[in-house]
């Protein structure tokens, strides 16, 4: 009686100091549910000569954008121009803009890096009001530029700085350039709290009845000893009924079998991973399961969708080679359709996505 209440008292100082290690950690994280995007930039107009005005003018653009790819945006853009002929009152020349432009960058411009440039190309309709004469009309043209844009300077604000050369073909065509300074805001930013709870750590004073006990084996570590084991070699991790069999329907939790970008060939490490699973599936020649492939978000379907059944068929095929049963397995890729990472922010993100996984059809 004594043995055990000093036993307990150990047990629980040891459980109050772990407590303290088991708490949650909770972490803030910036998450993204839209792609669209919005800018107001003003510009220093610098007109082409042949117009007849003063030497430069100025104009504001609204845009709205729409990042399609981490480096592709669609942009609109509407803009309103002044231009200065230096003649007295009511001279000036105004100009009305809609274009639509692709923008270019080698980042995800969403990313927190303090300067994300771009490129951009597009085609415009501009509608030319020459005050007092008769000389408006609409025409078309096309514009380049350069720019960047910011790091967010506050509330997601970011500074986004431009230049840009455009042809009007207005009368016999000009050719004008703009250099800007505004601000973007990506829309749809939302904070997420990640919380982290640590693996707990059980303590359990077990009495003692015999001065000797009995060895419990469990060669292939599903909690069910040997000796009541119905079906031995279970891979680990898996869930299993009271008799040691896999349970059907369950998705089994093994180290992930991930892929290079593109690739269908297996890594030597997912090699080792699925050594251990044909043991399992060898030492249980009733087990039914899905080699199930996926891909990452990018590409088209149809691409990802090859993809992701190749890689199946080549797990298959290996686990196969190493002695398990070819009715024991069926092959399925799934696309992009069940991807782990619904938004692909980086290459890990991607890596996750692109993977085999297995499920337990039945047994």
């Amino acid at each position: 009686m004594l043995k055990t209440l000093v036993a307990l008292a150990v047990v629980g100082t040891a459980g109050a100091a772990l407590a303290q290690d088991d708490q949650p950690v909770t972490r803030d994280r910036v998450v993204y549910n839209s792609n669209d995007y919005v800018s107001l930039i003003g510009n220093l107009a610098i007109p082409d000569s042949g117009r007849g005005t003063d030497t430069f003018g100025g104009n504001v653009t609204f845009i709205f954008g729409n990042q399609i790819h981490e480096n592709i945006s669609i942009e609109g853009r509407f803009t309103a121009a002044l231009l200065e002929t230096g003649r007295g009152k009511g001279t000036d020349f105004y100009q009305y803009t809609g274009g639509l432009d692709v923008s270019f960058s080698p980042y995800d411009r969403r990313d927190e890096r303090a300067l994300t440039p771009f490129a951009l190309i597009g085609i415009l309709t501009t509608a030319d009001d020459v005050a007092p004469n008769s000389r408006d009309d609409s025409s078309i043209g096309g514009n380049v530029g350069l720019g960047f844009v910011t790091k967010p300077l506050f509330h997601n604000l970011r500074l986004r700085a431009e230049g840009r050369y455009t042809y009007s073909s207005f009368e016999s065509g000009y050719h004008d350039y703009s250099v800007g300074f505004g601000f973007e805001l990506p829309l749809g930013r939302d904070h997420e709290q990640l919380t982290v709870i640590p693996a707990k750590i059980e303590t359990r004073v077990v009495e003692i009845v015999k001065s000797v006990p009995r060895q419990i084996i469990d060669t292939d570590g599903d909690t069910v000893e040997d000796a009541q084991d119905q079906c031995p070699g279970t891979p680990k991790g898996v869930r299993v009924d009271a008799a040691g069999c896999v349970l059907p329907g369950q998705l089994l939790s093994l180290r992930p079998i991930t892929f290079e970008a593109n690739e269908a060939r297996l890594r030597p490490n997912a090699q080792s991973a699925l050594d251990v699973i044909a043991r399992g599936l060898i030492a249980q020649p009733n087990l039914k399961v899905e080699v199930g492939g996926h891909a990452s978000l990018t590409g088209s379907a149809d691409e990802t969708q090859e993809l992701s059944q190749q890689r199946a068929d080549s797990v298959r095929a290996y686990l196969i080679e190493k002695g398990v049963a070819p009715d024991q397995l069926m092959a399925t890729g799934y696309g992009k359709k069940q991807p782990k990472v619904r938004r692909e922010r980086n290459d890990d993100d991607r890596t996750l996505n692109r993977r085999v996984e297995f499920r337990v059809i039945s047994r």
